[in-house]
């Protein structure tokens, strides 16, 4: 496969639109649909993107609960769990918006730093969007998000409660699941 071009569709508020086209093995033209939060790009900007969000696993001090959002999303007309996660601001790091992501949305405050993962994508199907992953701990009264465009419900959750969430069937984005199947079944794979 090799790229060919990219020209801008459709552009959003915050989503723009592009059609790629790329040759095949055979030297076939095909076509691929993308959205991107990157109004601008160009042949030569596509795929030289930085992370442009942040997520947050987020344990409490002791460790021994994990923080999940119950959050109302648009596209999925329904509640989804998932980690607390954001935009990064112009001139913030990735560790800078956790913080900051992480004290709008819940009133929680980050304690400690455990991790800052690389960059990895968001919905690489889809879209071009690179997200950094912040492991940490955090402490302090949970409150509304500060946004009142966000519906969120945050909860510390035990090993527990996370299997019954899972049990039941909840819905929740798909680097969530994965986490936390991970973390109540990690004994498993030993």
């Amino acid at each position: 496969m090799k790229f060919v071009d990219i020209k801008k569709i459709h552009q959003g508020k915050f989503l723009t639109y592009y059609i790629a086209s790329y040759s095949t093995k055979s030297g076939s033209i095909k076509e691929y649909e993308l959205v991107s939060r990157n109004p601008n790009l160009t042949n030569d900007s596509f795929g030289n993107n930085g992370p442009v969000g942040v997520g947050l696993v987020t344990f409490s001090v002791d460790k021994k609960k994990i923080l999940l959002s119950k959050e109302f999303r648009l596209a999925t007309k329904r509640f989804v769990y998932n980690f607390p996660a954001g935009l990064i601001d112009e001139g913030e790091s990735p560790l800078e918006a956790a913080k900051r992501e992480l004290k709008e949305e819940t009133g929680l405050s980050l304690v400690d730093t455990i991790a800052v993962l690389s960059p990895s994508y968001a919905s690489q199907g889809t879209s071009d969007e690179l997200m950094t992953i912040v492991i940490c701990t955090c402490e302090g009264e949970i409150k509304e998000s500060c946004y009142e465009v966000e519906e969120i419900k945050a909860k510390w959750y035990t090993k527990k409660e996370v299997q019954e969430l899972l049990n039941k069937g909840e819905y929740m984005s798909v680097r969530t699941q994965m986490f936390l199947w991970q973390w109540v079944n990690g004994d498993l794979l030993k």
